[in-house]
């Protein structure tokens, strides 16, 4: 996937970099116009040479512009495409899939990832392409101009790329006891003020503040000794970046000296040293941030070419007939599962699934709905395996609503609608018929009203009538609900609970309602006892046989 977005620009990038190569050729060949004014034998001649001079300047400027330019828009573009491509490829992975890394990891991808990729991949390699067009110009300017001193500059960058690289590692053996040292200063001060009041009711303040000072006194001495060593390190490398600039000054002099070069390609060449030493240390740099580039364009192409969750699966199509589950076994945990459940699900029925905490009843739902193929037995849905079906076909028809309302920060419009093709009208609708429009109405811009993240202007129960005006909305044929009416007091929950019997869909309801008149709506109660099902049938059935449910009603019947 990484390389289709990087085949579609390359074109773009191709062409982008004519003016990279063509201002990695001028800006060293500055050196020629410095030998030029510095050469010039009279005023007349200095003036002369000045607009040439002034019109190169001008010309390094529009394609260092131009450049910089063609460059941006190549890394936008490939930015895009790599956002998007991510973007519509996490919409079509299992609720499963996604919630096993967590949002953060996505985030990092959208965020860090990319911008590495992009700086230290695309980026970089326009810097590697300058740089080298940098030296190429610079080494064939000193050949013509003289041989002898790029030999010079040639040992002198030797020695100073050696060096450098034994300076960085000390440098980098310093940082690391400097940064072990805070580790284990910061893990005392945490654990110590972590029992502030253990200390304090133990008379042990002494001896805390007598340790603390032993761990500042250590960090101190650390931070001494690293400091020292990175200002040496400094010291020398500039110590040594001088060095070579005097041995090539003293080459050119003692070359001005004895006739073979003049004082302007003097100066043009000490110039044009730079644009040797300065780029083969940042393509060292520059190659090895794109070599360690590896592992995050491996975990993105991972994401990107992923088999998602409705990839060559079949469609269930326009409505779920039935949905019967044989034997079904499914690991959720190390310690919990799904025990070899069997029912069945018919069009048009009303199913309230029921029991205590933990005992396998949103399970249930998430097998059915977005959480993965890992089951044994057979899952069918309109008499298609479950595992090979498309997930997305089944919340088509059949969307999933539970307790746990997520509000976009948008508008309420938008929070129902969710930017889908329904009119005022047909939200409006479904608003009056979860009990929330006339709070709605009453605000300053209406159903327009914009919403800070996690609905901070609405209560939990007003949260959970905006996700069932979500539900009611869509008018589909079977609904999955997961204690939708928990925010509620015991009137409103039955109300709203009522309402949603009252539609002509397919209902499977998670609830911790025992409401008699409420139980009798269900042409089917499935009593939950970890991970089996331990009882099943209409509410008298259940109530005459005294089991399970029994004893829940009488625990926490209304």
């Amino acid at each position: 996937m990484l390389k289709d977005i990087y085949r579609k620009h390359a074109g773009r990038f191709l062409i982008s970099l004519i003016p990279v190569v063509i201002f990695g050729v001028m800006a060293p060949l500055r050196a020629c116009m410095i030998q030029l004014l510095i050469d010039s034998g009279n005023i007349g001649e200095l003036l002369e040479k000045f607009p040439i001079v002034a019109a190169f300047s001008l010309g390094v400027l529009f394609f260092e512009w131009l450049s910089r330019s063609r460059q941006s828009i190549v890394v936008r573009g490939l930015e895009m495409d790599l956002r998007n491509q991510l973007m519509h490829r996490l919409f079509y992975i299992s609720a499963n899939q996604f919630d096993k890394k967590g949002p953060d990891y996505y985030l990092d991808k959208f965020g860090t990832d990319i911008r590495m990729i992009l700086d230290d991949g695309v980026n970089n390699v326009y810097d590697m392409v300058l740089q080298a067009v940098h030296m190429m110009a610079a080494v064939i300017y000193l050949l013509c101009t003289e041989p002898f001193i790029l030999l010079v500059a040639a040992v002198a960058c030797a020695g100073q790329l050696a060096l450098s690289d034994l300076l960085k590692k000390k440098a980098s053996l310093a940082e690391a006891k400097y940064t072990k040292a805070q580790e284990i200063y910061l893990d005392g001060v945490r654990n110590d003020l972590g029992g502030h009041r253990v200390i304090r009711a133990f008379d042990a303040v002494k001896q805390a503040l007598e340790k603390q000072d032993n761990l500042s006194d250590y960090v101190s001495w650390e931070t001494e000794c690293a400091s020292r060593t990175l200002y040496w390190v400094k010291a020398l490398t500039s110590f040594v970046s001088n060095g070579v600039f005097l041995i090539v000054l003293w080459s050119c002099m003692f070359f001005v000296a004895a006739g073979r070069i003049t004082f302007g390609e003097a100066a043009g060449i000490i110039y044009m040293i730079k644009f040797i030493l300065t780029p083969c240390k940042k393509l060292i740099g520059d190659f090895i941030r794109f070599r360690a580039l590896g592992k995050v364009t491996a975990e993105l192409e991972g994401l990107l070419t992923g088999e998602s969750d409705h990839d060559n699966k079949e469609s269930i199509g326009e409505e779920i007939q039935e949905i019967r589950l044989d034997n079904v076994s499914q690991k959720i945990s190390d310690d919990f599962s799904l025990d070899h459940l069997t029912l069945t699900f018919e069009k048009g029925k009303k199913y309230a699934i029921v029991g205590e905490k933990g005992s396998g009843k949103s399970s249930i739902l998430k097998l059915l709905t977005e959480y993965g193929t890992d089951y044994t037995g057979h899952a069918l849905v309109n008499g298609q395996e479950l595992s090979e079906l498309n997930r997305e076909s089944i919340v088509q028809v059949s969307p999933f609503a539970d307790q746990q309302v997520y509000i976009f920060k948008d508008t309420v419009f938008n929070n129902v609608a969710l930017y889908q093709n329904y009119s005022i009208d047909q939200v409006t609708e479904a608003l009056q018929k979860t009990g929330i429009y006339d709070t709605v109405r009453k605000m300053p811009k209406g159903i327009y009203q914009g919403i800070r993240g996690e609905g901070e202007i609405f209560s939990d129960s007003e949260l959970q009538r905006i996700a069932l005006a979500r539900l009611l909305l869509r008018k589909k044929p079977a609904a999955f609900v997961d204690e939708i009416t928990s925010g509620f007091d015991s009137a409103d929950a039955y109300e709203m609970e009522k309402m949603l019997l009252d539609e002509d869909m397919t209902i499977i309801n998670i609830t911790d309602r025992y409401n008699q008149a409420l139980m009798r709506k269900y042409n089917e109660i499935i009593v939950m006892d970890d991970g089996r099902i331990v009882e099943q049938g209409c509410f008298d059935k259940l109530m005459e046989k005294e089991g399970k449910f029994f004893r829940l009603y009488k625990a926490f019947g209304e």
